[in-house]
């Protein structure tokens, strides 16, 4: 199904990622109990207020879940792609469900250092086989609603070979003149 494995594109850093995906872990699981605890208040103490503190806690959960699939290790197959989101599960991406690759909006281009290597990076959007909340990239990307996810120089090893695999391996997208 997969094919052949042409290339895989990890973090640099995987300490650093499996810290970050710890705590990503413990803010998601502190804000369910925070808004479980808040609304749980409401009821008890019959505080009318509380619901509001409890959805200006649960709006802090989106720029969490997207750092948990913005920039996934991704492995090159002759036949698709696999994805390793922070959290949640792996998945499978053929070919033909990249839709298309946008400028990354999401990251600071250029360098911003002297002594700093170049960061830049692609939105890769996808149709098919991304979970939900990969909704949040292409949302907060200023796509859409649409399922994406990031690759960036900063974030996976060897991002030139992965940008190039992923440019060059998609069908070609026809669009209809009218």
């Amino acid at each position: 199904m997969r094919g052949a494995l042409l290339s895989d594109h990890p973090h640099p850093r995987p300490v650093l990622r499996r810290i970050t995906a710890v705590m990503i872990a413990l803010g998601l699981a502190g804000i369910v109990l925070g808004v479980i605890g808040l609304l749980a208040l409401t009821v008890l103490y019959e505080l009318p207020l509380l619901p509001l503190a409890a959805l200006s806690l649960l709006a802090l959960a989106p720029p969490l879940l997207l750092l948990a699939v913005l920039h996934p290790p991704v492995s090159v197959y002759e036949n698709g792609l696999w994805i390793k989101p922070l959290l949640g599960r792996e998945c499978w991406l053929a070919w033909e469900a990249i839709t298309r690759v946008e400028d990354h909006t999401l990251i600071q281009r250029g360098t911003t250092k002297a002594g700093q290597r170049e960061h830049l990076g692609q939105l890769i959007v996808v149709d098919r086989g991304l979970a939900w909340p990969f909704l949040v990239v292409g949302i907060m990307g200023g796509l859409g609603r649409v399922r994406a996810f990031g690759i960036s120089t900063h974030s996976h090893a060897d991002y030139a070979a992965l940008h190039s695999a992923i440019t060059h391996r998609r069908p070609p997208v026809i669009r209809s003149e009218k």
